[in-house]
């Protein structure tokens, strides 16, 4: 999915990041379109939108989801880490009628990495740059299939 926030004149941008990694750096941004506020990822060419409900779903999702949009092996089990040593380089929240978020950009002693929490449902995410270098390239309808299990894993509220 590919569009042009610059050329986008009715979108303002209200933070920015970048999480680097070794052969890649994406730049996510907290934007505010007529529709509400978004989170871009964005990575090269490559631009994803999501709101805080479709970022909900992302927290609850396997980190074996990733492995799906990237090219090559994805270990992600040698990226996941704890938090406690994490140095927060930004952090927002994204909401809407619907859900909240909390996203954060941390420098961990193992890489940079993107945590997406949703703090109502007790799940969160840690993404390093080569995760988000593939959630950037999918199409904004992956969000529709994480949604089939609306309140996350065994399907019932927190």
């Amino acid at each position: 999915m590919t569009d042009s926030t610059e050329g986008d004149h009715y979108i303002e941008i209200a933070e920015e990041t970048e999480i680097r990694g070794d052969d890649v750096a994406v730049t996510v941004r907290r934007i505010r379109t007529p529709k509400g506020e978004r989170l871009e990822v964005r990575a090269g060419e490559d631009v994803l939108r999501a709101d805080a409900l479709g970022l909900e779903s992302l927290s609850w999702q396997d980190v074996d989801v990733f492995a799906d949009f990237v090219d090559g092996e994805y270990d992600f089990a040698r990226r996941s880490e704890s938090d406690a040593d994490d140095d927060v380089d930004c952090e927002f929240t994204l909401s809407n009628e619907y859900a909240d978020v909390v996203v954060r950009s941390v420098a961990s002693p193992a890489g940079d990495r993107l945590v997406i929490e949703a703090p109502k449902k007790h799940f969160s995410v840690r993404v390093d740059a080569a995760g988000l270098e593939g959630l950037a390239a999918q199409d904004t309808s992956i969000f529709s299939e994480f949604l089939e299990t609306p309140h996350g894993p065994g399907g019932h509220a927190h």
